[in-house]
């Protein structure tokens, strides 16, 4: 009898571990499986509700704004003088500071493409001004926060945009977009109109995301709460 006592105890005992274990298990392998279904190239979209992936997108892109004309302000303190001089010149193939769309499931997704058209641009500028500034200057360095922070703002985007959306064909979140060649500059001054243009235009184009952006909080959670299962069909509406 103790022989038998003796070993069915521990058998218990360790098939209630093991089963622990495997209960454990496979809320990790759930985790990691919502994690990876919603990434692109690497990038998790962890499964936030829709006002909450709303609220951080609306608060990421009201950040870059307020850094975008800090940022202005540090650039044309940089170039010299003449610079609102500078700054009235026109550059070709800068982006516009619009956002079009019929509905806003395309205002949302074009609020997205706008951003990824913008973000080769800052690394144009990035370059430029790294042969006309000195090492450590503030103006590189706030040219460098930009960048990521705009490569954050557009993973934010894309997450959002696959909840909204999950039938969408997106192209991968990040600086992907190459801007149309332009001629290379010929001197410092088309330099500095050129930066002075993309700046100007994307301190714009995120004001106005912003209200695009809160425009979306009565529209695109309500229909998700109330139709959960039929988010494909929105596209139609």
């Amino acid at each position: 009898m103790r022989v038998n006592g003796s070993s069915s105890t521990p058998t218990t005992g360790s098939s209630s571990q093991d089963s622990q274990r495997c209960v454990s298990l496979l809320v990790l392998l759930l985790v990691c499986v919502c994690v990876c279904v919603s990434s692109a190239e690497g990038v998790p979209c962890f499964p936030f509700s829709c006002s909450s992936s709303l609220h951080k997108t609306l608060q990421l892109t009201r950040i870059l704004h307020k850094e975008t004309g800090a940022l202005l302000k540090t650039y044309k303190a940089n170039q010299g003088e003449g610079v609102e001089f500078i700054c009235q010149a026109q550059s070709e193939g800068v982006p516009e500071a619009t956002v079009s769309g019929q509905d806003w499931t395309e205002r949302l997704m074009a609020v997205h493409g706008r951003l990824q058209e913008f973000a080769p641009h800052l690394r144009r500028i990035a370059e430029q001004q790294t042969d006309l500034q000195q090492a450590g200057s503030p103006l590189l360095a706030a040219l460098e926060q930009a960048q990521l922070r705009a490569s954050g703002l557009l993973r934010r985007q894309h997450c959002l945009l696959q909840l909204l959306l999950p039938n969408s064909v997106l192209e991968p979140p990040g600086p992907t977009g190459h801007p149309p060649p332009l001629p290379p500059p010929l001197n410092s001054f088309q330099q500095k109109a050129y930066g002075c243009s993309v700046l100007t235009r994307l301190r714009a184009f995120l004001s106005l995301s912003q209200k695009e952006l809160k425009a979306l909080k009565g529209v695109a959670c309500k229909r998700r709460t109330e139709q959960p299962a039929n988010t494909a069909g929105l596209l139609g509406h």
